[in-house]
């Protein structure tokens, strides 16, 4: 009797919880369900998409003062204003001054993306730039813990968190990461632009620019590197940036598919006699670039960058501003390069004039803080900070373009997250129980470099006064002081490991290095690699975009919102047909009539 009791017990139980969750699913809605400022709608991890936003309604970050059912691309008033009424964005940050698209009766409303990418940039990095940036605005640590309230251009805009794996392994790489937002499909780590199976993937980029939008790609790194390559070209080896350089200026299975690049780079440009080339043949793609493929206007410095005038009969338009990566912003030459900032803002204001026209759909434009990524491999933790404020500046005006530009919608996420960064460490395991419970600003403060600008003295050094030579390089250029023996010792050892190749492969020197400055600062690192982590998700004008998703869905998101999610099945399914998949050194290659593209 009482083991029938229990069974009838158990029944009702269920019965209850199915009642329950029926009431839920009216109460909260579905992913089918749009939901109104009463019924967010989508709770879960579906992000929505831009027909079916869900979150319409008061989830902060979601546009809360949008109509119900809000939909992307409308401007949005800034959340903070309504759910944080006392915080404030510290000091001064730049503002969209340039040109804004034209709207006449009768065309049909614009739509434009913005997607920005801060390679390598973690949820413990926003803090680290967070209290770096209060404790250098406020000018003492006692001022900076005082202020709650200050905060930095993307902490209005968070609203959820994204998953980063790819196809072969827990810890992405760039490649794939890019893969997965530009195609919208895992891939192996080192994969750019194709699948599993080597075969090359539609971009969201090439299939705007085949559905009429104007295109572009922004980054402080080569442009050839992992992530704008992501968006832009199809080689089963990221290395392979010679190959890469050429897809992007036309030499492509799908076309030139990029209007406006800006970027590092130009040793994969240049012919393999120049010096400084990284070419493996004597291609000129400046000369091909306009000769064959139409670009316009190639600028290789800021003179010349700042000369650019901002319409459509520019484009298509490159300026590539450095032999390789653009310089960290802690070590940049303002009369020689142009900052990520000017970069977008001249980026933005050349896109809108351009895609004023009424039969211009709109724009897509990738914008990456590169650097940021390098830094956390170095374990640079000032390069780290002043790369992550850099991009912030660039934030900051993407989020004022938005305001007079409407149809555009724009989201900020990391591919990665590099350095497995810490706030506070321990930095003596024998003594000490646990960390300090503190970490110290201000000794960001007082380095004036990055390591990467200094390490191959350091390495090179063949000198007979070692502590003398060390110790005045790390004053002058790290605000180090207080030098001990000990870590002498240890940068003495890692500079002759180095010279003799104890440990090929590695950069001792500038592994040593990073322990210096990030010790004192109380910083820690786990790796010199990239992390598992899931990374920060922001957005502009973006309804639906909520929660905890995977990075490939922001690439179905960002598609069905400009309307070319048709398109990149078609671009697909061209290639499909045609049998192209990738070989060496990146030759595409008709399976049926063996005919090789170069």
């Amino acid at each position: 009797m009482a083991r029938r009791n229990r069974n009838r017990s158990s029944t009702k139980v269920l019965l209850l919880l199915a009642l329950v969750a029926a009431v839920t699913a009216q109460t909260y809605g579905s992913y089918e369900q749009p939901g109104d400022n009463t019924n967010p709608g989508n709770g879960g991890t579906n992000p929505g998409t831009p027909s079916n936003p869900g979150n319409g309604g008061t989830t902060p970050g979601n546009c809360p003062t949008c109509p119900p059912g809000g939909k992307p691309g409308q401007v949005c008033e800034d959340p903070l204003t309504e759910h944080h009424p006392g915080s404030k964005q510290l000091g001064t940050w730049p503002e969209y001054k340039g040109a804004n698209q034209k709207t006449r009766d009768g065309c049909r409303p614009k739509k434009n993306f913005i997607f920005m990418v801060s390679d390598g940039f973690g949820t413990a990095s926003e803090t680290i730039a967070r209290e770096f940036y209060q404790y250098k605005q406020l000018g003492t640590n006692e001022a900076a813990l005082a202020d709650v309230d200050s905060i930095l251009p993307l902490d209005t805009l968070l609203v959820g968190a994204v998953r980063t794996k790819s196809s072969d392994s827990w810890i992405t790489d760039s490649a794939s990461a890019a893969t997965a937002y530009s195609c919208g499909i895992k891939t192996f780590n080192a994969g750019i632009g194709v699948d599993p199976k080597n075969r090359p993937c539609a971009t969201v980029l090439e299939a705007a620019k085949a559905a009429g939008y104007t295109t572009a790609l922004v980054a402080t790194s080569r442009i050839t590197h992992a992530t704008p390559a992501g968006w832009s070209a199809h080689v089963v080896e990221r290395d392979w940036e010679d190959i890469i350089a050429a897809q992007q200026i036309g030499d492509n299975v799908l076309g030139r598919s990029v209007d406006l690049m800006f970027g590092g780079g130009r040793k994969f440009f240049i012919p393999k006699s120049k010096s400084g080339s990284g070419r493996n043949d004597e291609r000129d793609l400046f000369v091909e670039a306009k000769e064959k493929y139409g670009w316009k206007s190639i600028v290789q410095s800021r003179a010349d960058f700042l000369k650019l005038t901002g319409t459509k009969a520019d484009l298509p338009a490159m300026g590539i501003f450095a032999s390789s990566h653009m310089a960290y912003t802690i070590d940049r030459n303002a009369t020689a390069e142009p900052s990520l900032a000017e970069m977008t803002h001249t980026a933005l204001s050349t896109l809108a004039d351009a895609t004023s026209d009424c039969d211009s759909p709109g724009f897509f434009i990738m914008i990456e803080g590169s650097r940021i990524d390098h830094a956390g491999h170095t374990n640079d933790v000032a390069a780290h900070v002043h790369d992550i404020l850099a991009y912030q500046e660039a934030v900051s005006i993407v989020k004022s373009f938005t305001k007079n530009n409407p149809g555009t919608v724009a989201l900020s996420v990391s591919d990665h997250e590099t350095g497995g960064v810490t706030v506070a460490s321990q930095p003596d395991l024998t003594k000490d129980s646990g960390s300090f419970y503190k970490w110290n600003p201000w000794i960001l403060d007082g380095v004036k470099a990055s390591i990467e600008s200094f390490d191959t003295t350091v390495a090179k050094y063949n000198g007979t006064d070692f502590k003398g030579f060390i110790t005045k390089l790390l004053a002058d250029k790290q605000g180090i002081n207080d030098l001990t023996d000990a870590e002498i010792q240890l940068l003495a050892k890692a500079v002759n490991d180095q010279q003799k190749k104890t440990y090929p492969g590695t950069d001792q020197v500038d592994w040593a290095l990073s322990t210096l400055i990030a010790k004192r600062a109380l910083v820690g690192f786990t790796t010199h690699g990239h992390t598992g982590m899931d990374v920060n998700l922001y957005a502009i004008n973006a309804p639906g975009l909520r929660g905890n998703m995977d990075n490939t869905q922001l690439a179905h998101y960002s598609a069905e919102y400009l309307g070319v999610t048709d398109v990149q099945k078609k671009l697909n399914e061209r290639v499909a047909r045609q049998k192209v998949t990738l070989r060496k050194r990146g030759e595409f290659v008709n399976e049926e009539v063996k005919h090789h593209k170069h």
